[in-house]
């Protein structure tokens, strides 16, 4: 078996290093690399919040871009022409300096609204994220509900024009809002300044959302032809859930260091869970502690410190998790009777048939805009802020046993 293990390893190491060897087949990526793009470095190429930012900024004709009605114009004589009845015609003829836009107005990602002339476009912005929770037909109610007397258009956008599921919300795609804002600046003369971040957001949606066809060719051939060392790099490349579960690891250890009732358990927990335990939980669950669990010798019930990456920004909480796998049916009761106690303190368990997070914090989101250093140290207060709601927790059910 260590013979196997040795030769796998050197076929690696020589993926890797005719990968190195081969620095020229990059060259051609340098048109692409080499290009200085502010949402780049920003980071926000990929964040669908920022993308909606920057849609209603152009969208304004109030704001310093220098395009005047240009962009919500567009939207307009987008939706105007998609118009099954004769309403679009008004649409097309409207004076649109007096748009105001709002951004998250009763959750709606963006709303246009001109008062004047009684109209209202309500967008649904969707780059990498579903509907869910019959949310067009919600937001379609609200708007009916708030403004009866106005004409009311809504446009369901995504990369490629996706259906929405109500038919009255009109698909748009990413490469009509490209086209809008190309007019738009044809037409007016924004300055220097404006126009380079115009043309960078622009090179982003290009990019990020429709795809550029002649950098995924590039692409595609490099991975062709280094396929193995190119799979090594990406299983082991750094990421954001990682980091943030490494900084969670340093901030338990070393509270853990000064605590002698907190136990940091190294050798269990994954990416996405850092595992402790406390005094508390044997005396808890004194005869559940045998290693027949995930967790092993830890037992079926610890801490964790849970990273969740759903979101556009990630979270953090602190949760008590327990598992019922192995358990006969004598066991999984004392667990079970231990979790109605907690109930009476904490009314938000919730169990299944093989998990129960019986305890948990509120989500707090980690600031991965800022450098890793400052986020690190705003994690480290919001992680302290959990850990005295634990010690809270952990007192008033003391108080019950």
């Amino acid at each position: 078996m260590a013979l196997k293990d040795d030769s796998v390893r050197e076929d690696e190491e020589e993926a890797l290093r005719e990968f190195l060897a081969d620095s020229e087949c990059l060259e051609p990526l340098s048109e692409w690399t080499r290009r200085l793009n502010v949402f780049d470095v920003l980071k926000i190429t990929n964040t669908e919040i920022r993308h909606s930012n920057v849609l209603a900024w152009l969208m304004d004709p109030a704001e310093n871009h220098g395009l005047h009605d240009g962009v919500i114009r567009g939207f307009v004589a987008f939706a105007a022409r998609r118009m099954v009845d004769d309403g679009g015609f008004d649409d097309l003829l409207m004076d649109c300096d007096g748009f105001s836009i709002r951004r998250e107005w009763r959750n709606i990602d963006i709303l246009a609204v001109n008062e004047k002339e009684k109209y209202v476009l309500c967008i649904e912005n969707k780059i990498f994220s579903d509907e869910h929770d019959d949310q067009l037909a919600r937001y379609r109610a609200e708007i009916e509900r708030e403004f009866p007397d106005c004409r009311r258009r809504f446009v369901f956008l995504t990369p490629n024009s996706g259906e929405a599921s109500e038919s009255d919300w009109l698909a748009m795609g990413y490469g009509d809002v490209l086209d809008i804002i190309d007019r738009a600046v044809e037409t007016a003369t924004p300055t220097p300044e404006t126009a380079r971040f115009i043309a960078d957001y622009m090179d982003t949606v290009r990019r990020n959302i429709l795809g550029d066809r002649e950098l995924e060719d590039i692409c595609k051939r490099i991975y062709a032809k280094h396929k193995r060392a190119l799979d090594l790099i990406y299983e082991h490349r750094p990421d954001v859930v990682s980091a943030i579960s490494s900084c969670c690891r340093e901030w338990i250890g070393e509270k853990a260091g000064n605590d002698k009732t907190i136990k940091l358990r190294k050798d269990t927990g994954d990416k996405w869970d850092t595992v402790f335990t406390t005094n508390l939980l044997p005396r808890l669950l004194p005869g559940i502690d045998e290693p027949s669990g995930i967790w092993g010798e830890y037992g079926h019930c610890v801490y964790q410190i849970h990273v969740n990456d759903d979101k556009d920004v990630p979270r953090v909480r602190l949760q008590l998790v327990f598992n019922f796998d192995g358990l006969d049916e004598r066991l999984r009761g004392d667990c079970e009777e231990v979790i109605h106690a907690i109930e009476e303190v904490y009314k938000k368990v919730r169990i299944g048939k093989r998990w129960c997070i019986a305890w948990a914090t509120d989500y707090s989101s980690v600031p991965i805009d800022y450098s890793e250093e400052e986020w690190g140290k705003s994690l480290e207060k919001t992680l302290d802020g959990m850990l005295r709601q634990l010690k809270r927790f952990e007192g008033k059910l003391s108080e019950k046993q």
